[in-house]
């Protein structure tokens, strides 16, 4: 199941600076819908976040699959001595 492969970078358009994690709920200003919808969104993502942990606590998502070794010399490479 791919979940959290989407990054997202939503702002709102009359607020541009409001940021959830730093400003929190309290710096909506005016009762603003779409910063506040940002500020849910946050929120579940953390919560998605808390809940994977949970489920699997050995979970890395910054892991990424060893990258395959070179060879120890380059097949392309023709060799002067022989073989």
């Amino acid at each position: 199941m791919k979940i959290r492969s989407r990054k997202f970078e939503g702002r709102c358009a009359r607020h541009k600076r409001y940021n959830p994690p730093v400003d929190g709920q309290g710096a909506i200003k005016g009762g603003c819908k779409r910063c506040d919808l940002l500020f849910e969104i946050w929120e579940a993502s953390l919560k998605l976040n808390q809940l994977i942990r949970k489920f699997d606590p050995a979970h890395d998502d910054l892991e990424r699959p060893p990258a395959p070794k070179p060879p120890a010399h380059d097949p392309r490479q023709l060799s002067l001595i022989g073989e």
